[in-house]
Formats: C-alpha cells, sequence, structure tokens
C-alpha cells in the first residue's frame, strides 16, 4: 500500500506498457497498454504514443502544433509535451 499524502511520481502505467512489449500492443493505440489517465481523459486533453514513430498519432500530432517541454534546458530529455492553445 502507498503512504498517505505523499505525492508519487507517475510511471505512465509501466505495467501497461509493459504489457503492450510482451504483446505487441500499441500504446496511444490499444487502450488496454494506454496509460489509464490517457484512457480516462474525457476531453480528449491528453495523448501517448509512439514518438519514434512518424506515422503514431502523437508524432502526427506535434508536428502539427507549436508545443513545449518543460526544463527542457536542464538536458534532462523530458517526456511530457505541452501543447500551446494558440497557433
Amino acid at each position: 500500500p502507498g503512504r498517505i499524502g505523499v505525492s508519487m511520481k507517475c510511471s505512465f502505467c509501466k505495467d501497461r506498457i509493459d504489457h503492450a512489449a510482451r504483446t505487441g500492443l500499441k500504446p496511444g493505440v490499444d487502450p488496454e497498454v494506454t496509460p489509464a489517465c490517457v484512457n480516462a481523459c474525457i476531453s480528449g486533453a491528453m495523448a501517448f504514443g509512439d514518438l519514434d514513430d512518424a506515422q503514431s498519432g502523437i508524432s502526427q500530432l506535434l508536428a502539427a502544433t507549436r508545443h513545449f517541454r518543460m526544463h527542457e534546458e536542464l538536458g534532462t530529455a523530458p517526456g511530457v509535451y505541452y501543447l500551446w492553445d494558440k497557433q
């Protein structure tokens, strides 16, 4: 059990991603291996996928929108991209 009142780092539902690697399913395409928060987001404001696949939905979304990564200048290669609301 987790500790109450302690913030935990998001693992992007690593268990689901590991399951995808074992089964060949694609995160961001197949709901059972996509992070739960992405599946649960009723507004569609969250997306997930393979940035190494230029044809993936996430790669196409980033190619079509203005975006940024927080504190990218620190060289930590953040994996979360934020989209600007204005083009």
